[in-house]
């Protein structure tokens, strides 16, 4: 299913890759992408839609990745989630603490 998919996404890149690295490139693709829409964006385009990893309130988590709308001022709009289907909201109640720590020891690594 999407849902494991998603979950074990990275484990898949990092197995695939045989030893050979990370799943950096996929984060670079990401960040990419993401700069590229907003150039895009603030450039005039129209309805661009791209998913980032934001501070926001979709969850009760301070941080939480959701589709945003872009516009000549960046984040124009957050998209949210949708609606979810019992197993995700299962899932995503799940993953929570381990979400939290890692959004902990961002902050700190940060400095925030």
């Amino acid at each position: 299913s999407s849902g494991i998919n998603a979950e074990y996404g990275g484990t898949e890149v990092v197995e695939a890759k045989a030893g050979g690295g990370s799943a950096t490139l996929s984060m670079a693709y990401a960040g990419a992408r993401f700069a590229f829409a907003l150039l895009q964006a603030m450039n005039g385009a129209k309805n661009v839609v791209e998913c980032s990893y934001v501070e926001s309130d979709v969850t009760d988590l301070q941080f939480f990745s959701t589709p945003l709308l872009l516009g000549p001022n960046g984040v124009e709009q957050n998209l949210g989630m949708g609606t979810l289907i019992d197993f995700e909201l299962d899932a995503l109640e799940k993953l929570k603490p381990e979400l939290a720590g890692s959004i902990d020891k961002g902050i700190k690594f940060a400095n925030l």
